[in-house]
């Protein structure tokens, strides 16, 4: 599937993808710069590199310096399928994943575990990259050695258009925190290894048996939103004649307005093409959430990371990681409810270059001094006596944090004034920030074993320490 896939033409002949044009306006560029992206592929022997490869990529693959617009409405076959050549030569079947993940420190390095839509990432990278060093986030594509003939992009590339749209937005988006190294995309390691995939999934499976999602989680995910994007895509003809059958009293000036709003959105989302569904393939539709519990915590424990997420049955899933002991054992107590009666503000819809401005100034760099000695105490497992002093220490140093960092957002707002001309009330928005602290941490008693045996070869924790949840719905 992966092979080479070589076309012979003319420049001047009808391209060999199957589109109206002459080879040299179709695939004639992507073939002469491939040899270059096949070297900067196969060369990239670091995360980093391979995340910066990855984006000069994607730049010279779909010509991201142009206007967005022009980029979603001539992306092709051809293109998706180079793309996913590229991630093929990028992370082969024999990539060796942990020397590559980064090494434990001293460092807030957190993992993100919830939906990988791009309008939620960025936004939740953004949340967060003011209260912490070094964000990791999943691969948001897929890897074709990983798939199946039928479902394969570099097969089928044509079903691949919407969601190939979204991965290439995110990663252009992400461009400057990755160049940076405040933000890192990793890919999954079952992709490497059959069975850490089979195990963690079997875990997964069966820890979710007798919890199944409710309706409320339904509501809070971007499920309706992602289905709301489908119909979009609807032609015209369906969207009137559904419209009468709900709503039979309605004016055919109001079906004709319906309609012409559904297109007006459609031509302005970021991720659809502007064709209707009758006139494409089928689309392949991913809901993504970076890695499920069981892996999620071997990453954390390989890489000496905490997970994070804004997702409330993700979050009730990381709590349920703690290993069992008494409850007066809880000795991190006092500084964990003392978070919960703050209001902590955040990052939301501003522009990405205001956010990437605050976080490459050094904003919150005060409280995030204090969170890190946080992670650096819990971090050595200190014995109960010695963490009941310290969570005494960090709650009574909380107020002083948290009033430099009220007035750190302070600026932050004033800063927001002279970027758009406007206050923070739309772009800044509040919440809690809750730790969990378990005294003997997070493990999932499912892949303990393996953990136990991937430790010979690495440096991994035994538990994960900490997690974080940013709950948007509750003040304090």
């Amino acid at each position: 599937v992966v092979s080479s896939w070589v076309m012979r033409a003319g420049r001047n002949d009808p391209c060999p993808c199957g589109s109206t044009k002459k080879y040299k306006h179709c695939c004639l560029p992507l073939e002469e710069t491939r040899p270059q992206r096949q070297v900067a592929a196969n060369s990239a022997s670091s995360l980093q590199a391979k995340n910066l490869a990855l984006l000069d990529a994607i730049w010279g693959i779909f010509d991201l310096e142009r206007p967005w617009d022009k980029v979603k409405s001539s992306i092709s076959g051809p293109q998706i399928r180079e793309f996913y050549t590229f991630i093929a030569n990028l992370w082969p079947p024999s990539t060796n994943l942990l020397p590559l993940l980064p090494s434990s420190s001293s460092d807030l390095r957190a993992l993100y575990l919830g939906e990988y839509e791009p309008e939620l990432m960025v936004r939740n990278v953004f949340r967060f990259c003011l209260y912490t060093d070094h964000i990791v986030l999943i691969n948001p594509f897929e890897n074709p050695h990983t798939m199946a003939e039928e479902f394969n992009p570099i097969v089928h590339p044509e079903e691949w258009k919407f969601d190939t749209l979204k991965t290439v937005y995110h990663l252009a988006m992400m461009r400057p925190w990755i160049e940076k190294g405040f933000v890192t995309f990793i890919p999954n390691p079952g992709d490497f290894n059959p069975e850490l995939r089979r195990q963690t999934w079997n875990s997964a499976m069966e820890r979710l048996k007798n919890t199944p999602h409710t309706q409320e989680d339904i509501d809070d995910s971007f499920m309706r939103i992602r289905a709301q994007r489908v119909l979009l895509s609807a032609p015209r003809d369906y969207v009137e004649r559904t419209a009468r059958e709900m709503n039979p009293n309605m004016t055919d000036d109001e079906v004709r307005e319906l309609a012409d709003a559904i297109e007006a959105e459609r031509m302005q989302d970021p991720f659809l093409t502007g064709e209707t569904i009758d006139k494409i393939p089928g689309q392949m539709v991913l809901a993504r959430t970076g890695a499920n519990l069981e892996m999620g915590m071997y990453l954390c424990q390989a890489m000496g990371a905490f997970p994070y997420t804004d997702i409330r049955y993700r979050w009730n899933e990381i709590l349920g990681a703690r290993q069992q002991f008494d409850p007066t054992m809880e000795t991190w107590s006092p500084l964990t409810n003392a978070f919960q009666q703050l209001q902590f503000q955040f990052l939301d819809k501003v522009d990405p270059a205001f956010a990437y401005s605050m976080r490459q100034d050094g904003r919150l760099e005060g409280f995030r001094s204090y969170l890190r000695k946080i992670w650096k105490a819990v971090d050595g497992q200190p014995d109960s006596s010695k963490a009941e002093s310290l969570a005494r220490d960090f709650k009574d140093e909380l107020t002083q944090s948290y009033s430099q960092a009220q007035a750190d957002w302070k600026k932050i707002d004033s800063d927001l004034v002279k970027w758009v001309g406007t206050t923070g009330s739309a772009a800044i928005t509040a919440g809690l920030l809750s730790l969990a602290l378990p005294a003997t941490g997070f493990v999932v008693a499912s892949i303990a074993g393996l953990i136990q045996a991937e430790m010979k070869r690495a440096n991994f924790r035994r538990s994960v320490p900490m997690s974080v949840f940013i709950d948007l719905q509750r003040k304090s």
